[in-house]
C-alpha cells in the first residue's frame, strides 16, 4: 500500500487525465526534463510514420518531458511508457514507446491500432 502511494505522488492530476481519457493506465512516474527541442529529419520522419505530428511546430522551442510507465505491456511482457509534451503549461501531445522495438514509438492517441 506504502509503495503504491509513492509510485502515484508524482503524477501530474493532468497527466493522469490525459492518459486515462486515451485509455491507458499509468502505473508510475519516471522523469521530468525540460528541453529545447531538436529533432534529425529521419527523426520527424519516424514520428510522422507513427502519425505523431505535433513536434514540427516546437522545435527551437523549450518542451517540458513527463515520461510515466504504463501498466499496458508489449507483446514481450515490458511495460510501456508514454512521453508528456507540454509547451507553456500545456499538454501538446504524447509520444509512446515500446521496449526493444525499432523505431519502437507509437501514438498513443490511437490505441487501437498498437497491437499489444
Amino acid at each position: 500500500m506504502i509503495l503504491a502511494a509513492c509510485a502515484s505522488q508524482n503524477i501530474d492530476k493532468e497527466h493522469l487525465a490525459y492518459i486515462e481519457n486515451l485509455g491507458w493506465t499509468i502505473q508510475s512516474f519516471d522523469s521530468t526534463e525540460h528541453v529545447t527541442l531538436a529533432l534529425a529529419s529521419e527523426t520527424i520522419a519516424n514520428y510522422k510514420a507513427a502519425t505523431i505530428n505535433f513536434m514540427e511546430e516546437y522545435i527551437g522551442k523549450e518542451v517540458t518531458i513527463t515520461s510515466y510507465t504504463l501498466k499496458e505491456k508489449d507483446s514481450e511482457n515490458d511495460h510501456l511508457t508514454v512521453f508528456i509534451y507540454e509547451y507553456q503549461g500545456e499538454i501538446i501531445g504524447a509520444i509512446g514507446k515500446i521496449p526493444n522495438a525499432t523505431p519502437g514509438i507509437f501514438n498513443p492517441t490511437n490505441k487501437t491500432a498498437l497491437e499489444l
